[in-house]
């Protein structure tokens, strides 16, 4: 029996097929983060505590990158995404709303988002 590769991942592609999104609206894909966490909170500039250490945040979140903008799972988990904060004070300030994820996406670089994804995205998209 011959083993499958898995985990190919997308070809350094930013976005999902339509057929891959809707997969990934069925159910959410597994992260892989696999970035180094520094020294010091990248959000407060503190160190981590015993009560709130560091974790990898992602600052286009996972849920609503992959949900809303149709990301693949490999640009929301690359390294430019990714800060670490502090599990219980900073990380929810470290990811962006709806609105800001599109003007971040316009900031790098992105000219066009997929067609099948919702309405609203695409309006919130043109008025950017």
């Amino acid at each position: 029996m011959d083993k499958i590769k898995e985990n190919i991942g997308f070809e350094n592609r930013i976005f999902l097929s339509k057929e891959e999104w809707e997969t990934y609206l069925r159910r959410k894909p597994v992260r892989y983060i696999r970035k180094k966490k520094p020294d010091l909170c990248e959000i407060c500039n503190k160190p981590p505590t015993k009560d709130d250490p560091l974790e990898n945040s992602h600052i286009i979140g996972f849920r609503i990158g992959i949900i809303y903008f149709g990301l693949t799972p490999d640009y929301v988990d690359n390294n430019d995404n990714i800060v670490s904060a502090h599990k219980r004070i900073c990380n929810k300030s470290a990811e962006l709303d709806l609105f800001s994820v599109c003007k971040e996406l316009k900031n790098r670089g992105i000219i066009s988002i997929p067609e099948y994804l919702p309405s609203f995205i695409k309006d919130m998209w043109e008025r950017i």
